[in-house]
């Protein structure tokens, strides 16, 4: 699928997170893989998470996703987020002019990435799909 859009896959970055995500697993991972196509970097990045959001228990911070995508694409450059959940890749790509789409399968996240979105930009987002029939 990468080839196909003219891309490639050629590194894994660590984002080493200040704090940890409760969950159920016995172990806790301190770090979250960025897989992306970028060069003459480090592949750890150590980017405070934000504080704790009711919106969203996972919400990347914005400086981490902007860096990712100033690195990897130009203004205008389409980005692809297929788990879009609080709308932070939403915002980045409005913040760097890119044009970004994005996929969440919850209702709910969904709902909180449009608001955030909205309230960012200042405008009104528009559904492009409708929603599937009930």
């Amino acid at each position: 699928m990468l080839a196909e859009a003219g891309a490639h896959w050629s590194d894994t970055i660590i984002w080493k997170k200040d704090r940890f995500t409760l969950g159920r697993a016995d172990y806790q991972r301190a770090y979250e893989p960025i897989w992306c196509g970028d060069r003459d970097q480090g592949d750890v990045w150590e980017i405070a998470r934000p504080s704790e959001s009711e919106a969203h228990p996972t919400q990347k911070p914005l400086a981490l996703v902007e860096r990712a995508i100033n690195n990897s694409s130009r203004p205008g450059d389409v980005v692809l987020d297929l788990f879009v959940g609080s709308g932070t890749t939403l915002i980045a790509a409005e913040r760097t002019a890119r044009i970004c789409f994005g996929m969440e399968i919850d209702p709910h996240y969904c709902s909180v990435a449009i608001a955030r979105l909205e309230a960012f930009a200042g405008a009104v987002a528009t559904r492009i799909i409708p929603p599937a029939e009930a």
